[in-house]
């Protein structure tokens, strides 16, 4: 169905990393805050990467997979 099969593939690859590496930062944080009292901050700039590029991901995701659903196919094709 899908002809950019790599490039979801490596999309949601990235989009599984990053969500996981969001999670590990986030638990660490809290794990260190409520055992040692320490505060880890990070900063704005990786938030940004670790939260916002997910969401571009799943919409450049949808919209290749989209385009991909409504592209017309040719009559040859459309008859199998």
């Amino acid at each position: 169905m899908f002809k950019n099969k790599k490039l979801i593939r490596f999309g949601l690859t990235l989009l599984v990393c990053l969500w996981g590496i969001d999670f590990t930062i986030g638990y660490f944080q809290v794990y260190l805050e409520s055992a040692a009292g320490i505060k880890w901050v990070i900063s704005e700039t990786w938030r940004t990467v670790l939260l916002d590029a997910p969401e571009g991901i799943l919409v450049i995701l949808g919209a290749i997979a989209l385009y991909d659903f409504t592209k017309e196919t040719s009559p040859k094709d459309a008859s199998i």
